[in-house]
């Protein structure tokens, strides 16, 4: 058969990027229908967190296992398997009637699909193209990864405005028959000494994130290191001696990740082949690289899931016109990723200063968020800072993964690329984890103590009033606890008080991705100024 051209030799690459397109929307799709779901489902915050931040932990704990899988069992396979295992978990999301079915059906179900998925996308590309085509192939890859997280809360939002938040879960299915009938065309591939994942080695690592995400979460209802509350899980509750599940949970995700490098250092040793090689680990300029890509997820997608908090809860703005709201963000994104490819190309412009000088904004622009989040904020004063912060992110950001690769050699340039990626998504539910846990946290103290303080509500009203609100804040508004049966002015004090409280949560998740954003740019300090093989890397990291 001669070679293909035209529609067919273009086409694999179009199955590929939309499938990863599909993926990594579903990554920021949900945080502007947040209310919509909690209403719908009659939940809280915390519990469309866990929804949230539990995908992004499914992607980063098996997105490197389904890449061996796929080397193991056939690429193209595991890509159709995870396709339909995708679409199923989207059904089932797509009618979920409680928070624990939607929880399960996004982050096990639909989750795992991905992590099948994704890996298979980028190794089925190298199969399939050579030269310069692959180049083009991974730079149109690439550039649709990284519009999908930008426009997904945009794509959310109107969607649950004019439809229902359920269609965010509705089209996947449809999506996923065109890949299918387009993946038709795509060759198996496979390696010709495949190695079988190491099973301990998947166990150890699921459990230490999985671990570690749970006791940032719950940090928000049990406190840190000190219990606020007894501990409960399904009806029973455990004291715990005092000390608070937090603590307990991060102390084992940390033991068990730590198990998880003596694991592949052991594997090594033996002469098997582990999951992630331990000389990876062992180049500090690889390891600075892929923390600086952690941290940068963790700042963009503790952004997008703050900012939806303020625009609907307090401000009122629907699904839509919250991701209209966040559209500075993305356009500036999306116009500085491209102008940073053209300047990484001149040879007196190091990618790494492009790195710093996008990080510089991303702080900036944080910085200037935060200054603006107040009670009397509107959409107007948050316009500027969300479109510098997306500038610096797409200055950063589009340069990280060439230059973290060029760290390492050719061969391990496909390895490499899956611990990137796992890094990027573990960096994702870190954010949200971290920053929501720290947002939600900020918010009911500050609504504790405002309530305390109030000289317009009663004294014997006062604990009534502190749960009501505190659900009120919870839900973004969709319960409204108490204000509708108070007098007019003990209602506005009602608002007020949440209101405040709302700014308060916001501001402290803002100085948390403020932090972030110094990390990231002292760490940035480690990388080379530029890659020494470009031409190597871009076929394999995009």
């Amino acid at each position: 058969m001669g070679e293909k051209t035209g529609i067919r030799k273009w086409l694999p690459l179009v199955v590929m990027a939309a499938a990863l397109f599909i993926i990594v929307l579903d990554t920021t799709i949900l945080n502007v229908s947040i209310r919509a779901i909690i209403g719908d489902l009659h939940t809280n915050l915390k519990a469309v967190q866990w929804v949230i931040t539990g995908y992004s932990l499914m992607l980063a704990a098996f997105t490197i296992t389904g890449g061996r899988l796929g080397d193991t069992f056939g690429r193209k396979r595991m890509f159709l398997i995870g396709a339909c295992v995708f679409a199923l978990g989207s059904l089932s999301a797509s009618v979920a009637h409680s928070a624990p079915m939607l929880m399960v059906s996004v982050s096990l179900v639909e989750g795992a699909g991905a992590a099948m998925m994704m890996p298979a996308t980028a190794s089925l590309l190298l199969s399939e193209y050579r030269g310069k085509d692959r180049a083009i192939a991974f730079g149109v890859w690439g550039a649709l990864a990284g519009a999908a997280a930008t426009i997904g809360p945009l794509v959310g939002g109107w969607l649950t405005t004019h439809y229902s938040w359920r269609w965010n879960y509705l089209i996947n299915p449809f999506v996923v028959l065109l890949l299918l009938a387009g993946s038709r065309t795509i060759q198996e591939s496979r390696e010709r000494d495949p190695h079988r994942p190491d099973i301990f080695s998947i166990v150890l690592s699921a459990i230490g994130l999985s671990s570690t995400v749970y006791g940032i979460i719950e940090s928000s209802t049990y406190g840190w290191v000190k219990a606020k509350m007894a501990y409960e899980i399904f009806g029973h509750h455990f004291g715990l001696h005092g000390v608070s599940i937090s603590l307990y949970a991060i102390t084992i995700g940390v033991l068990f990740i730590a198990g998880f490098v003596w694991r592949q250092r052991t594997l090594a040793r033996r002469g098997r082949v582990p999951l992630v090689s331990p000389l990876l680990l062992k180049n500090r300029q690889f390891v600075s690289g892929v923390s600086v890509v952690a941290i940068a997820a963790m700042t963009q997608m503790g952004l997008v899931f703050v900012l939806p908090v303020l625009l609907q809860g307090m401000l009122g703005k629907d699904a839509f016109h919250a991701g209209l709201a966040m559209l500075p963000f993305s356009l500036a994104v999306l116009v500085a990723a491209p102008l940073a490819g053209v300047l990484a190309g001149k040879k007196n412009v190091p990618p790494r200063y492009l790195i710093q000088i996008g990080f510089v904004g991303v702080l900036a622009g944080a910085l200037l968020l935060r200054s603006e989040v107040t009670v009397l904020a509107t959409t107007r004063h948050l316009v500027p800072g969300m479109a510098l912060f997306g500038l610096g992110f797409g200055l950063a950001f589009s340069q990280l993964a060439n230059l973290t690769l060029s760290a390492v050699s050719v061969e391990e340039a496909g390895e490499a690329s899956g611990v990137n990626n796992t890094f990027r998504q573990v960096g994702a539910s870190l954010g949200q984890a971290l920053i929501g846990a720290l947002l939600i946290a900020a918010l009911t103290s500050q609504l504790r103590s405002d309530v305390t303080a109030s000289g317009v509500v009663l004294p014997a009203a006062k604990p009534q009033l502190t749960a009501d609100i505190t659900a009120a804040a919870s839900s973004l508004g969709t319960n409204n606890g108490a204000g509708g049966v108070l007098p007019p002015q003990a209602a506005a004090e009602v608002t007020r008080i949440k209101n405040h409280a709302i700014v308060s949560g916001v501001r402290t998740g803002m100085f948390a991705t403020i932090g972030a954003a110094v990390f990231a740019l002292l760490l940035s300090t480690q990388l080379p100024k530029r890659s020494k093989r470009a031409e190597d890397v871009d076929a394999s990291s995009q």
